[in-house]
């Protein structure tokens, strides 16, 4: 049966044995039996293969091509040597390390068992013929040299202090395609005859250069790994194709066994390694996949019953070592990472993985460090507009999601594109505020997930749950509670909806934004107005007056569905005024308050009480005048001013700005500037790109399409130039048009 590796006599830990299941399946690694012993650490990093494995000890690699780091580890203690940096060869099932230095060969042995032996290959490797290393095999290099345009492999070794040169029998005529390790002491080519499609399979005497057993291919077949058992010869044929499969067929004949391989792309990179009568099979580097691929576990079949199972969840690399077994780098879900050796067990006579030293790390996606989201009441102004959570987790090829859903709409959001980067294991997960669609998201309970769920399908995924209610201070113009902006548009048939500014302006054209359907029969009012907060409740509310003259109340109710409470009378007589403006505080009172004009332009004041049935106090005048501005707007505090402050338009076109002094007053008149008169509305619409500064939206028409066009100049802070450049969005393109309030 052979001896194992000398460190592995500590643990007696086994994976498989017993159990069944299809070459093709996906089911779970047999059970383990044996003690928990004590498993000493392996001094290799956890991304190095295993280069080769000899009696005393083995090769492995970090990196690739030139920055590539070699180790030589010792069985006896595991003491790990990093080797000077320079590329290197193994010898399967051998202590040998090769080197290579133009065309001297030097083959080491790193157990110490004779002196380095020198291979000088400079008499036939020439400029004119260059030979280049293909494989090593016990103390022989497999090189293939080009001649007259047709590759041959040959054989050279040092006999009896000679270089000897033998070149690999094919019959003439025949070009060799490619060469294999096929086990301990085995090498086989594929061939075909020169101008055909024909292909062969042909095994190797080392001794002589000789065929010993040749199979015939068909002529697309490509051979991707191969491995000879005593009585069989197994390939991977095809593997670049859905019909990729494992040939088993028995030595010396032409009785091919075709088993299908299950795989989830293609099987590329699958590897073959005999082990008795048993075939291990995989395809490396699955504990770094993206995706699940059942050929990322190590399984064994039997080229006799055809009994398979698998034994790891994965490798990045399996080899044979000296004693008929393999040794490999991997991991199984229970055991985690390390150096297991695959032998057959002596009881049962089938493959059982053993673990020989540990890597330290788990198969399994584990939490290094979590941030979960907020529990309870969770302010979002405060936390600068922004939920921040995530984790770092064991190893960097996880899907991570944060699912949030609002529970009176149904709404949710996902964060995270689940897309894993190599080598970063810190997933962090923020949240804007916003739903998937750009809508800012509602404020009130919401639960959540977060889940972390390996990319390569290896071991159970990890959740968290819990839930939070979401606040945000209250805004001027939002009528649905989400901190956002909205204007309402009613269409020519009286129909009101109301859109969210902020997501309007993250779409792209012809994009569809969120509608909420206020309601039909506005068309009896000639003025509707953005309110703010007039009732004395948190949302923000409405007022209308209708063609007889009578003022209405909407109490704002901060629901997405209904967003306002049925109408109350205000009062009659108020189509005395030829403009209305309300949505700034002008009395400093914290109290949104109403303006008007009458027609012979004098405006009046008509203070907030907070009352909802009663929500304005006895008008006051403050001046004449005001009857050259054919609109008003209440925008709010424009330049952190004391209070609220107006624009006005005059006959003119030209923009004025009234800075409140908190007193329901204004200080003199500043000119914003002319062209003003193009538009049809001016709307107060608050802080639209949340920069803490109120905006103005501005409804026009496009001069050649004649589509309604919504301008927006974002607020400067600054009362000489409040506004900058506008920018616009075409809303007939989007499907919604009208008057905008």
């Amino acid at each position: 049966m052979g001896v194992a590796p000398a460190f592995a006599a500590p643990s007696g830990v086994v994976v498989g044995a017993a159990g069944v299941v299809s070459v093709e399946g996906s089911q779970d690694l047999q059970g383990s039996r044996g003690s928990e012993d004590v498993v000493d650490p392996l001094a290799v990093p956890a991304e190095s293969v295993i280069v080769s494995a000899g009696r005393t000890g083995m090769l492995t690699r970090t990196g690739a091509g030139s920055g590539s780091a070699y180790r030589w580890t010792r069985y006896a203690d595991g003491a790990t040597t990093v080797l000077p940096v320079r590329s290197y060869r193994g010898s399967p099932g051998s202590d040998v390390v090769v080197t290579q230095a133009g065309a001297v060969f030097t083959l080491t042995d790193m157990g110490g068992a004779g002196e380095p032996v020198v291979i000088d290959t400079s008499a036939f490797n020439t400029d004119v013929t260059p030979y280049r290393l293909q494989q090593v095999v016990g103390a022989t290099l497999v090189m293939s040299a080009t001649v007259d345009g047709v590759r041959q492999d040959h054989l050279v070794s040092l006999e009896g202090g000679e270089v000897v040169d033998r070149k690999v029998a094919v019959p003439g005529g025949h070009v060799v395609l490619r060469d294999y390790v096929a086990g301990l002491g085995a090498l086989a080519v594929v061939h075909r005859a020169s101008g055909s499609s024909s292909r062969f399979l042909s095994v190797v005497d080392l001794a002589t250069g000789a065929l010993t057993e040749t199979y015939g291919l068909k002529p697309t077949t490509d051979v991707e790994s191969l491995t000879v058992t005593p009585s069989h010869v197994v390939w991977v044929e095809n593997p670049y194709s859905v019909g990729s499969r494992m040939v088993v067929v028995p030595r010396g004949t032409d009785q091919a066994l075709g088993v299908p391989l299950e795989h989830a792309g293609y099987a590329d990179g699958t590897v073959l390694r005999a082990i008795g009568d048993w075939v291990a099979y995989t395809k490396p580097g699955g504990g770094g996949a993206l995706h699940p691929d059942p050929l990322h576990r190590v399984g064994v079949r039997s080229v006799r019953t055809g009994e398979s199972f698998p034994l790891l969840d994965h490798a990045t690399s399996v080899v044979p070592d000296a004693d008929g077994g393999l040794l490999a780098l991997g991991g199984t879900v229970g055991r985690g990472e390390g150096l297991y050796r695959i032998a057959l067990d002596e009881v049962t006579g089938k493959p059982v993985a053993t673990l020989l030293r540990t890597a330290g790390q788990p198969t399994v996606l584990t939490v290094v460090k979590e941030t979960l989201p907020p529990a309870g009441a969770f302010d979002f102004d405060r936390a600068g507009g922004g939920l921040t959570a995530g984790w770092t987790l064991s190893r960097f090829n996880a899907k991570v999601a944060l699912t949030l859903r609002h529970t009176a709409s149904g709404r949710t959001v996902k964060i995270g594109d689940g897309t894993p980067r190599e080598g970063v294991t810190a997933f962090p997960l923020v949240w804007d505020g916003r739903y998937d669609d750009g809508l800012a998201a509602y404020n009130g309970a919401y639960t959540w997930t977060m889940t972390a769920a390996p990319a390569n399908g290896i071991g159970p995924s990890i959740e968290r749950k819990g839930a939070f209610a979401l606040t945000r201070a209250p805004r001027p113009h939002d009528f649905d509670d989400n901190g956002s902006p909205d204007v309402l548009a009613r269409d020519a048939y009286g129909h009101l909806r109301s859109y969210d500014v902020r997501q309007v302006w993250s779409l792209d054209a012809y994009e569809e934004p969120y509608e909420i359907e206020v309601g039909g029969g506005w068309n009896v009012y000639d003025r509707v107005l953005a309110a703010g907060n007039i009732g004395g409740t948190r949302n923000g509310d409405l007022v209308a007056r209708d063609k007889t003259g009578v003022l209405w109340f909407y109490e704002g109710k901060g629901n997405a569905k209904a967003p306002f409470a049925p109408r109350t009378r205000i009062g009659g007589g108020w189509g005395v005024y030829h403009q209305i403006a309300t949505g700034s505080d002008v009395t400093g009172d914290g109290r949104n308050d109403l303006l008007a004009t009458d027609k012979s332009g004098i405006l009046w004041l008509y203070p907030g009480t907070g009352n909802a049935k009663a929500p304005f106090a006895v008008r006051k005048r403050i001046g004449g005048g005001w009857g050259v501005y054919n609109q008003l707007t209440a925008t709010g505090n424009l330049a952190g001013g004391p209070a609220g402050d107006l624009v006005a338009r005059d006959k003119a076109g030209v923009l004025w700005l009234y800075l409140g002094k908190g007193d329901g007053t204004f200080a003199a008149r500043t000119r914003i500037g002319g062209g003003w008169g193009a538009f049809t509305n001016l709307v107060g619409i608050g802080d639209v790109d949340g920069d803490g500064r109120n905006d103005l939206l501005a409804q026009g028409q496009n001069r050649d399409t004649y589509d309604t066009v919504m301008h927006l100049y974002r607020g400067t802070g600054q009362w000489k130039t409040p506004f900058a450049p506008a920018q616009t969005d075409n809303v007939e393109q989007r499907g919604w048009i009208g008057d905008l309030f």
